[in-house]
């Protein structure tokens, strides 16, 4: 593992490189370019917001900045099971060239969509700024774990997700189907309220790690208090559960997987 982790280390000018090209291409002939990561949430906030706004009679200035935060984190999940089951193909043509570690592509679509993720905080740092001024620092001072944990969340699912849909092509529509699925039974939407009709949706609730992945970010900005520590603890046992999976996917298969391209 420590020798793994040293090549990776190694090719890190290369992936870097390769993170930097994609954010470029991505913003390519955009007229907003880097403008539509937090424009397009605020966007389908606003919609959200109004429609079930008034389908759950919840109040704008409460509900909104709830539906954004749901939404940029979801981003951030759903695009690393599903976009990052590109990951490797994407990088057909220097897996057939260079002997580099595999995960150096998931690596890269990774670090892709956290930066995105960032840059999408920008719009729910502006509205925290100008509704709840004080949660702020709180808000501020929790990002960089955050971003850390988010991170080995994304990296790990983009792995799993890599290799899968490298060996079996029906991953993303798949894939797609059991993430719409999940959208519905988790908390990116439906407030906490909505959960407590009976005793099995709210242990649902609690018992569901995307509640308190999306924790780690509401308690300090929308709520101005620390994540709690069982927020802490599903994440992490989230993520070491997904780097377990990947680790064993990624051992069984970067020999093959030129033979899956």
């Amino acid at each position: 593992m420590r020798k793994y982790i040293g090549k990776i280390y190694k090719t890190r000018y290369f992936w870097s490189h390769l993170v930097r090209a994609e954010l470029k291409n991505k913003f390519r002939r955009s007229k907003l370019g880097i403008l539509w990561t937090f424009i397009n949430p605020l966007l389908l906030t606003l919609l959200m917001s109004t429609v079930f706004g008034v389908v759950f009679k919840m109040e704008f200035s409460d509900y909104a900045p709830y539906v954004l935060s749901g939404l940029i984190v979801w981003e951030l999940i759903s695009s690393s099971f599903i976009g990052g089951g590109h990951s490797i193909m994407a990088g057909e043509q220097y897996i057939r060239q260079f002997n580099h570690p595999v995960t150096i592509y998931t690596l890269k679509t990774a670090l892709v969509y956290t930066i995105s993720f960032v840059i999408a905080m920008i719009s729910l740092a502006g509205w925290v700024l100008f509704k709840n001024v004080e949660n702020v620092i709180l808000g501020i001072l929790t990002m960089p774990i955050t971003i850390l944990l988010y991170f080995c969340l994304s990296w790990a699912i983009t792995t799993i997700a890599g290799y899968t849909n490298a060996k079996y092509r029906d991953y993303p529509q798949v894939m797609a189907l059991v993430i719409q699925a999940t959208w519905y039974v988790s908390p990116v939407f439906f407030k906490k309220e909505m959960f407590t009709s009976s005793p099995a949706l709210e242990a649902a609730f609690y018992m569901n790690p995307i509640t308190h992945i999306l924790n780690l970010i509401r308690n300090p900005f929308l709520y101005g208090i620390m994540p709690s520590v069982s927020d802490y603890l599903f994440t992490i046992g989230s993520i070491l559960i997904l780097t377990l999976v990947a680790i064993v996917v990624n051992s069984r298969n970067s020999t093959k997987v030129i033979f899956y391209l």
